[in-house]
């Protein structure tokens, strides 16, 4: 069986080496380090099975980037769990209201994250 992939976008490095540390065993794991460098992968015809994204980083914000993920016919369909610094809920309700399949803020359990990418992807299979 083959691994599902991860595109993981955030400008902090702590971050992407924490979940690439804890994600890579099980899934293939791809990282970028703003929305428009994850939004110019995939444009370039690369296939993910779910999008992790941070809400505030340069060129294209996590917000930014779920809009036009959204919009697009190609990716719509793709899980996205947004994460965030910050824990205030206007934020939160945006990012699932604009299609966010979760919303994890930071710092978070990278068990957690595992649990959650386990458990949209089992749904997501489900329906496609």
């Amino acid at each position: 069986m083959s691994k599902s992939s991860l595109l993981i976008i955030d400008d902090e490095p702590s971050i992407t080496k924490i979940l690439e540390h804890f994600l890579k065993k099980d899934f293939d794991v791809v990282v970028k380090h703003d929305g428009s460098e994850g939004m110019l992968w995939l444009e370039e015809g690369n296939q993910v099975d779910l999008i992790i994204a941070d809400l505030h980083m340069p060129n294209l914000s996590g917000k930014e980037f779920l809009k036009v993920a959204r919009a697009s016919n190609l990716y719509a369909d793709i899980p996205i769990i947004i994460l965030s610094g910050s824990d205030e809920s206007s934020e939160r309700i945006y990012c699932l209201n604009a299609g966010a399949d979760d919303f994890m803020v930071k710092p978070f359990n990278p068990m957690e994250v595992h649990a959650k990418i386990n458990a949209i992807l089992r749904r997501s299979k489900r329906f496609s």
